[in-house]
């Protein structure tokens, strides 16, 4: 007789717009849900891309009762594999994962009930705007609450409402339908896993979720391929989340932070939406003083837009960067790449605060600087005019 499963999903329940199901790793246990304001009968398959990370810290098995994409169960070996091998140099202090063995019945994943439909997900930040604005193909755009955005969290109560009030509007000006999805998922994984580790996995459950409507779905990357750090969205991952019906694609690997920026802030559906804080103390859209919202200031200000953006204060304070630490490598990644921005556009006066946060941030958790940045040197700046041509065109 086989030893029961660490970790498992079980009492699934889909309904129009809902799934839901009890999640196991290990000791903690809790009944996750995706809610969905647009009609559509989920698949089971959010259930394996949600737990199969947090399985992995306990090792083990995972059981699935219920049919999953047999494409999907082929490539969670190799997506397990990856994140195995990444996490041995993660510096949070966390053992390595572990890989699991998935049992789960097989099926072929039907196609999506309108081919040629592609979805993009929108949060309002940089990247997502970026992704939105270069793919004229995009028919769909896709909210997430509960991510950033952390149901409970009291300065999140009302933000929740405003930022999705945003968003409508930036879809209506766009003419994009903006498909709503509630999840409660990090109740469960953030005493388990880091989330900026964990958040593609989110992701990819919820463009799963969605399947049925769509023949592709865009995950938008942090940095430019060159900058890459072992974690998070990349290309070498987030496709392994496809099935027969659904691709699961990358966006933006191919530029910088800045690159994206210079992009989208001329639309003024960006400059009145643009939202990058996730700190977001007493309710703020952007507080301006976090890190998240000074890398984006100053990156605007070092490239003559940051008046044109209106959803940030109105003066830039460069003072909190005095006690402010970089603890994790995309962070000290997002700050490289800064510190080339206010070189490349000769501002002595950012470039100075900059180099002493990225120095600092080094030393505490080192530096990102893989050979794919030496092999591939700073060439990605020659697509700065494509990007901005298929934005002009999105803007039409």
């Amino acid at each position: 007789m086989s030893a029961e499963p660490a970790s498992a999903a079980t009492e699934l329940r889909a309904e129009a717009g809902e799934l839901s199901f009890l999640a196991r790793a290990g000791e903690r246990e809790q009944r996750l849900w995706f809610r969905c304001r647009s009609a559509t009968a989920p698949p089971a398959e959010p259930a394996l891309a949600t737990l199969l990370m947090p399985a992995m810290t306990r090792g083990g098995s995972l059981a699935v009762e219920v049919p999953i994409s047999a494409r999907l169960l082929r490539n969670q070996a190799e997506f397990q594999s990856v994140q195995r091998a990444w996490s041995s140099r993660w510096p949070f202090g966390q053992p390595p994962l572990r890989e699991v063995e998935v049992r789960a019945p097989s099926r072929l994943a039907p196609g999506p009930g309108e081919p040629g439909r592609v979805a993009a997900f929108f949060s309002g930040g940089v990247d997502s705007w970026a992704a939105v604005l270069a793919n004229p193909d995009v028919t769909d755009l896709v909210f997430a609450r509960g991510l950033d955005l952390i149901p409970g969290a009291p300065q999140h109560a009302k933000l929740a409402d405003e930022v999705e009030a945003r968003l409508r509007e930036a879809a209506g000006g766009l003419g994009l339908p903006l498909h709503v999805v509630d999840t409660n998922v990090r109740a469960f994984s953030d005493p388990l896993v880091r989330w900026e580790t964990y958040a593609p996995s989110v992701l990819a459950a919820i463009a799963l979720l969605l399947a049925p409507l769509f023949e592709r779905a865009l995950i938008a990357t942090d940095l430019e391929h060159r900058r890459q750090i072992p974690l998070g969205a990349a290309r070498l991952v987030d496709h392994l989340w496809s099935t027969e019906g659904l691709e699961v694609a990358d966006w933006g690997g191919r530029f910088n932070r800045t690159e994206r920026l210079e992009a989208i802030v001329d639309h003024p559906l960006v400059q009145r939406t643009l939202r990058v804080c996730w700190q977001n103390p007493g309710g703020a859209y952007n507080c301006g003083r976090c890190g998240k919202c000074l890398l984006t200031m100053i990156a605007l200000e070092a490239i003559g837009a940051r008046r044109r953006v209106r959803t940030f204060p109105a003066e830039l304070d460069l003072g909190p960067l005095r006690d402010y630490a970089l603890s994790t490598p995309l962070q000290v990644a997002f700050w490289e790449e800064l510190l080339e921005t206010t070189r490349r556009t000769g501002r002595r006066d950012l470039e100075e605060p900059v180099a002493a946060v990225v120095a600092t941030g080094r030393r505490a958790v080192g530096g990102p600087r893989h050979e794919l940045a030496q092999v591939l040197g700073s060439s990605s700046w020659r697509l700065t005019a494509p990007l901005r041509r298929l934005a002009r065109l999105r803007r039409r």
